[in-house]
């Protein structure tokens, strides 16, 4: 039946034939990547959306790992401050010291300078320098005197050079104390 069919005419149909074809072929392309567009829109969406959720939660996450290194900065810093504060808290106040000089100066005594350092090593003072004006010898070895009998005192060292005049005595004292 083909062959009775004219020649132009069959060429018509096949080109009619080919039309059909491709146009079901590319309708059936076209469903099927709008099939798979709707298939895949939800996914991509929900996806998108928990990425910008993750990327709030590490920039979240960086503020406060952020103000958590500023936080132990200063946590340390007042660690030290609170370790200071502590370890000054188990010494003996100088002031506690000056106002014993001062009491046991009598009014013979005169102290212009008083040198206190604590010590590096021990709990406690390095030996304290005193120097000052005595009214007399006596005067000078009665405040010697007094220095020795204080508990906390372990040695009073005067030298004989300051002995050497009779009125008026320039000296320098030397106090060490005991080790805590």
């Amino acid at each position: 039946m083909i062959n009775l069919i004219p020649p132009r005419a069959k060429k018509g149909l096949l080109v009619e034939y080919w039309v059909r074809v491709i146009s079901v072929w590319m309708t059936t392309w076209a469903f099927t990547l709008l099939l798979g567009a709707a298939i895949v829109l939800p996914a991509y969406v929900l996806i998108s959306s928990q990425v910008s959720v993750y990327e709030e939660s590490a920039a979240e996450a960086s503020r406060k790992v952020e103000n958590y290194e500023s936080v132990s900065v200063a946590l340390v810093q007042a660690s030290q401050q609170a370790r200071v504060i502590i370890d000054e808290a188990k010494y003996e106040p100088m002031s506690d010291l000056l106002a014993l000089f001062e009491e046991m100066q009598g009014n013979d005594i005169n102290l212009t300078t008083i040198i206190l350092e604590r010590s590096a090593t021990a709990e406690g003072f390095e030996p304290v320098t005193l120097t000052g004006i005595a009214a007399d010898r006596h005067s000078l070895a009665s405040f010697r005197d007094r220095l020795l009998a204080v508990p906390e005192v372990d040695d009073v060292e005067l030298p004989i050079s300051n002995l050497a005049e009779d009125r008026d005595i320039r000296f320098t004292i030397t106090v060490t104390f005991k080790e805590v």
